[in-house]
């Protein structure tokens, strides 16, 4: 069962998201929403057990009645209420077993939150989503590239992190203060050149780490940069899960897999994205999603090469 999204709900899940001074992004929000809308399912069992026992007292208090056989009937009625309390228990108990299996269901959609209770919540209360990541992301070619060059002035590479959606991109650098030092943010899709399909010679011997939803896209991204040119690279974006449950997982059209996925996925991982399904790197916490990030770093953290 799922309640409406009110703005006190927003709030309080904007408050959660924003602990310790993190930015989030409006798709964050959606899916702590949701989250925090569910509820379980009301049980019947107890209403068959309340009914079954008032009918059989009915039942007992009539007996004095004889022109209509009353009580019989009552008596009857309640027993068998009281005998479809067990069997409904065993029903529900089965239903809650399969939903435990399965994905968590959306309130809403993403359009229709943010045209809908966000934008009524922001209008109320807009002193409440001061850390609400808005407006474009971070250009990627320009004004990024140069931060590479040096980390904190000892000539070392910083890495850069390159995200699948500009949203990531725009999320990570509005968290700039807890990556590490000198770091810088790219959007892929700014990132290549012109054609699409080559990264900027000054990008390809740097270390890059690739952030991304567990789609096809996403997790064919490592394998596009390598082809793009990428020589040191470390994945730290989102897997497809071993298991859907609990997970706002998103199920569409069977998918076609980018070219050299397979070398990167396992096979149970490769036949759930291609039955169409997708998990978005939003239904993590900002903290969670750093947290990506800074673990991945020392994976790269090796020997640094001189940049000219």
């Amino acid at each position: 069962m799922l309640l409406p999204i009110t703005t006190d709900v927003l709030v309080e899940e904007a408050r959660r998201l924003g602990d310790g001074d993190h930015r989030y992004t409006s798709r964050q929000l959606y899916y702590a929403a949701c989250r925090a809308v569910e509820r379980p399912p009301e049980s019947a069992t107890r209403g068959f057990i309340g009914l079954g026992a008032v009918l059989v007292v009915l039942a007992g208090a009539l007996l004095w009645v004889h022109s209509v056989p009353l009580s019989p009937v009552l008596a009857g009625l309640g027993v068998v209420s009281l005998l479809a309390a067990p069997v409904n228990a065993r029903v529900e108990r089965a239903r809650a077993r399969r939903r435990a299996q399965g994905s968590r269901t959306l309130a809403t959609s993403y359009t229709g939150f943010c045209a809908g209770p966000l934008e009524e919540a922001q209008r109320s209360r807009p002193e409440e989503f001061g850390a609400l990541v808005a407006g474009t992301p971070p250009p990627a070619r320009a004004p990024t590239l140069p931060e590479l060059t040096v980390a904190g002035g000892r000539g070392r590479a910083a890495p850069l992190i390159v995200c699948d959606r500009g949203e990531t991109a725009e999320l990570l650098a509005a968290n700039a203060g807890r990556l590490p030092e000198g770091a810088a943010v790219a959007d892929l899709a700014g990132l290549l050149d012109g054609d699409g399909d080559g990264l900027p010679p000054e990008v390809r011997g740097r270390r890059l780490v690739a952030v991304h939803d567990a789609d096809p896209a996403g997790c064919g991204m490592p394998a596009a940069l390598r082809r793009a040119g990428a020589v040191d690279l470390v994945d730290a974006g989102l897997r497809p899960p071993a298991c859907d449950a609990g997970l706002h997982v998103i199920e569409g059209a069977p998918a076609r897999l980018p070219a050299g996925i397979e070398a990167d996925l396992s096979v149970p991982e490769l036949h759930w994205l291609r039955s169409g399904r997708r998990l978005e790197l939003a239904t993590l916490t900002p903290r969670e999603v750093v947290a990506l990030v800074l673990d991945a770093v020392p994976a790269v953290s090796g020997e640094v090469r001189s940049v000219s």
